[in-house]
């Protein structure tokens, strides 16, 4: 077989990879589109006859789907900045200075990643309560922080060490402090990293269910992946399917926006964070 075919036959595996993993995403959006008779129609119709762009006025303005998208943007931009922030300067120090017993805590820093997040949720819900911040956004912010930064220092570990020491000792040579040249030099050329730990917290917060149902009791503070599960089976009007598919295509928009402008650094990110020791 010759290269040329071999190209091809790769190219046609990635485009049917690629249309399989994009088709339940293009399904919602032409489902949040449909007529409510047409939605139920059998057998289904692949491409509306009738384009149906009320759901989405019913799901952002009816049905208070904007309020979950600004609660989920609170807890997503909220734990973005404080899980970054802490991580930068903990992956700076455990990049560039040797200490005594550096590895164990890199592995323990990474073992925390092993604890299932399900036998994390009662005894989370234990310390919130004693902190009274059950309820609260800050107490959600609080632990997804505590569960994002583990993996974010090591993909910021993982670009610091790609940085060479000359161009920090050199900074420190002109004059700089070792806080000024970690912020006038190593902080510019890790922004990649910067920009995968930022997207990888984004995207953890953002579809986050679980936490959410148990640690928020009023309707008006849930977030938008918790308010999609109210909107099935309600027991008077029941599904309104058309309306849940729009809304959880606004939902999508967000995260797919991110990605788009993101994903060069996320792959950076994990490249880096996997081969650096």
């Amino acid at each position: 077989m010759t290269n040329r075919k071999k190209s091809l036959g790769i190219y046609l595996l990635m485009s049917a990879a690629a249309v399989a993993i994009a088709f339940p995403v293009l399904w919602m959006f032409i489902m949040s589109v449909k007529p409510t008779d047409e939605l139920y129609q059998f057998p289904p119709t692949i491409w509306p006859d009738k384009w149906e762009f009320g759901n989405y006025t019913k799901a952002l303005f009816e049905a208070g789907i904007d309020n979950g998208l600004i609660n989920s943007l609170i807890l997503a931009v909220g734990t973005l900045a404080l899980s970054v922030t802490l991580s930068f300067p903990a992956a700076y120090a455990l990049a560039k200075y040797e200490f005594k017993g550096k590895t164990i805590l890199l592995l323990a820093i990474l073992a925390t990643q092993l604890i299932p997040g399900m036998a994390a949720i009662v005894p989370l819900f234990d310390i919130l309560q004693r902190m009274h911040l059950v309820n609260t956004y800050t107490g959600l912010i609080l632990i997804y922080t505590a569960r994002t930064l583990p993996l974010n220092i090591w993909i910021l570990k993982g670009f610091f060490q790609s940085i060479p020491n000359e161009l920090i000792e050199s900074s420190m040579v002109d004059g700089s402090s070792k806080i000024a040249s970690l912020y006038r030099v190593a902080l510019p050329l890790a922004l990649p990293g910067i920009g995968a730990a930022a997207m990888f917290t984004f995207m953890q917060t953002w579809i986050d269910f679980i936490l959410p149902l148990t640690m928020l009791f009023n309707e008006d503070k849930f977030p938008f992946s918790v308010m999609l599960y109210k909107f099935v089976g309600d027991p008077i009007m029941g599904t309104n399917y058309g309306v849940l598919f729009a809304a959880a295509a606004l939902g999508t928009i967000p995260t797919l926006l991110i990605f788009a402008l993101l994903q060069r650094f996320f792959v950076q990110g994990l490249t880096a964070g996997g081969v650096k020791g």
